[in-house]
């Protein structure tokens, strides 16, 4: 009788031990004593599968860790914590955003994260020129200095380091490139709102890509700050922090802005409407 008693209490104890260590299925979240100790609950990113006791999707929808490591965009027209786009009048704000304004301010970054509200299309290229007309930055000699070696790079490789369309890829003998890039000193850039550049830089344009994640929000205002010094310098006119003789869009750091007006970009003239029709047709 006591062995009989003693073989039910055993399988009693090892059922309970099975319904507390019992595996996960469907419905089931199943039970393991101190999972943590053993199973990390963290995203492995080098494993291509998911947790063993965790079976939170059906065999038709599981998604691999690899997958859920991935990393996410960014939502359209956000900035993220902690970082800003700099729109503003003059070096104070500035100096502000960079921490400067008292000792223990903290310096926010200025990142490529800054919204940018125009898709990509001919249209809104067009309104984006309209309507972005002033540079945020002043010039300086500072910023002419930082995107010099920027636009060299990314730029000056097709658009030559004169800006005149002449770059290594296009000069190099036998070059065979598919299109000829643009004479960025030419009149009708030069005539161009700052708008038209900084659409380029985000989206690009022909078979020029974007640089978008290439070059921060202030990066790629002092590259169009450098793009119009070598405008000014083939006209022999003067864009520097000392003064600006090319437009009267761009301000220098000590604040004026004394070139002639720029050309406005031309409206599309609206159709002509149809003739009515005669009265009883």
């Amino acid at each position: 009788m006591k062995y009989a008693i003693g073989a039910i209490l055993g399988i009693a104890l090892f059922a309970w031990l099975f319904s507390l260590c019992s595996p996960a299925g469907k419905n089931k979240t199943g039970h393991e004593y101190m999972p943590d100790m053993a199973h990390s609950i963290a995203y492995e990113a080098n494993q291509y599968n998911n947790y063993y006791w965790n079976h939170w999707a059906d065999d038709e929808n599981t998604f691999t860790v690899a997958q859920l490591a991935q990393p996410k965009g960014r939502v359209e027209g956000t900035i993220p914590r902690g970082y800003t786009g700099v729109h503003y009048a003059g070096a104070g704000e500035l100096d502000i955003v960079r921490g400067k304004n008292a000792s223990n301010a903290i310096a926010a970054p200025v990142n490529g994260h800054a919204p940018f509200y125009y898709q990509n299309t001919e249209d809104e290229r067009l309104r984006c020129e309209q309507e972005m007309v002033l540079n945020p930055f002043p010039i300086t000699k500072a910023g002419l200095d930082r995107a010099k070696p920027l636009y060299e790079i990314y730029c000056g490789v097709c658009h030559g380091t004169k800006g005149d369309g002449q770059g290594p890829l296009v000069t190099v003998p036998n070059a065979k490139y598919p299109a000829a890039p643009r004479n960025l000193i030419a009149d009708d850039l030069i005539n161009a709102g700052n708008g038209r550049y900084y659409f380029a830089i985000m989206y690009g344009k022909n078979v020029m890509g974007g640089y978008s994640d290439k070059l921060s929000y202030e990066e790629r205002w002092q590259v169009i700050h450098y793009i119009r010094s070598l405008q000014a310098k083939s006209k022999n006119l003067s864009y520097d922090e000392k003064g600006n003789t090319l437009n009267d869009t761009d301000k220098p750091a000590n604040g004026t802005a004394s070139g002639p007006k720029r050309t406005p970009v031309a409206a599309a003239a609206p159709a002509p409407a149809a003739p009515a029709a005669p009265a009883g047709k």
